[in-house]
């Protein structure tokens, strides 16, 4: 079944590449949802300026629920966080990989099959971690390079 596996592309590249797309869309909905918040907002003091009619009162209303509705996924989506803790897993992601493929840090001492091993068991675990919502990722000066 796994015979023409490679963890290294098959696994890690893929979830290397996953999480690169997952910031850029993190990003580019929270970005879009801000500037409809904005520009909802800035509307409404033109809006109010409209004589005073049926439309305005619509046109008010449905600026008034954009704004309700970019909030609300604003607090449940919590872009931000979750950008957050992509960025933070995919420097560890790459940390891990950088200190595999040049056998620097922990993995200059051993040998090639114990520095595969360690390798799989670090991924994994950051992988088993994800899955758990426990996670918190290092902070970049608290990964060991040595």
């Amino acid at each position: 079944m796994y015979d023409n596996f490679n963890y290294l592309e098959d696994r890690v590249d893929k979830q290397i590449n996953h999480q690169k797309r997952r910031i850029f869309f993190l990003n580019f909905f929270y970005y879009l949802l801000f500037m409809i918040q904005m520009i909802a907002a800035a509307s409404l003091p033109l809006v109010t300026l409209l004589p005073d009619t049926t439309l305005k009162n619509i046109i008010i209303s449905s600026v008034g629920v954009t704004i309700l509705i970019c909030q609300l996924l604003f607090n449940g989506v919590n872009f931000k966080d979750k950008a957050y803790y992509a960025k933070e897993t995919l420097q560890i992601l790459e940390t891990e990989k950088f200190l595999y493929l040049n056998k620097s840090g922990k993995y200059s001492q051993n040998s090639s099959d114990d520095n595969v091993d360690l390798f799989v068991s670090e991924i994994e675990k950051c992988f088993n971690s994800l899955q758990r919502k426990s996670f918190k990722p290092k902070k970049r000066r608290e990964i060991e390079y040595n």
